[in-house]
């Protein structure tokens, strides 16, 4: 079955970006949607950018009126946040928020693999089961043994992958080079990764190659416009990517 996944990243609670995500998932009508990492934010305002920071309860309150399957990927700033997220998104759904953290998604024909976050601190949002520091090898054989070559179709990082055009080399976001070890290991599809919110604006370069494995990471601007990724099957059975900007 096809699928259209809309994967944005780095919301960081801030108003002008829920509410682009929002116009932008009526627009496309998406099969489902993933935020990977940093949705929330945990250390009060960004050193940058002037708009509106939400609440955690006021951003599920901003994603309940998207009418599409939502999946959550842990960045460095889901903390104790969580807990108020999680919570308001319950009492307006009836039910928990999906996670992946280390786990496996199969929208439509596409296998996705959500990982951990290695960086902050995840015991909030793993409830219970913290991943980010156990090596991947830990958990992934588990899915790989489970799910087979749809594990390797469509991997969700927050943090990129070392060594790549799309993070700033020797930064605070340059990436995991656990995540590196395993695109090498596994040749998964297609990585999608955030984190970095200005090195691919800067240098006008939002994807890149890791041997057979494409790795995307299209920016985020903390004012707007969104930036986001719109994944989809081709007529070839492969996965390809378009970046997507909405004000």
């Amino acid at each position: 079955m096809p699928a259209r996944i809309l994967i944005v990243t780095d919301l960081h609670q801030r108003g002008v970006l829920y509410a682009a995500l929002v116009k932008l998932a009526n627009e496309i009508k998406p099969d489902a949607i993933i935020l990977g990492g940093d949705f929330l934010h945990g250390t009060g305002m960004l050193p940058y950018g002037q708009t509106q920071q939400l609440t955690p309860t006021l951003c599920a309150v901003e994603l309940h009126t998207i009418a599409r399957p939502m999946l959550l990927v842990r960045g460095n700033h889901e903390d104790e946040n969580w807990f108020e997220f999680r919570d308001a998104w319950k009492s307006l759904h009836g039910s928990d928020p999906i996670r992946l953290n280390g786990g496996f998604a199969l929208i439509g024909d596409v296998g996705v693999v959500g990982f951990p976050c290695a960086m902050g601190q995840e015991e909030a949002f793993s409830e219970g089961e913290p991943l980010g520091g156990e090596h991947y090898t830990y958990w992934f054989r588990h899915l790989l043994a489970d799910h087979g070559d749809d594990a390797r179709k469509l991997w969700i990082m927050h943090e990129p992958p070392t060594g790549t055009q799309i993070s700033k080399a020797g930064s605070l976001v340059e990436g995991h080079a656990w995540w590196r070890d395993a695109i090498e290991e596994h040749h998964p599809e297609l990585v999608v990764c955030g984190h970095d919110h200005t090195t691919s604006i800067r240098r006008d370069v939002w994807q890149d190659q890791i041997g057979a494995t494409k790795v995307v990471n299209v920016g985020q601007n903390m004012d707007g416009p969104l930036h986001a990724t719109l994944v989809e099957i081709s007529a070839s059975g492969r996965l390809q990517c378009e970046k997507l900007v909405m004000d």
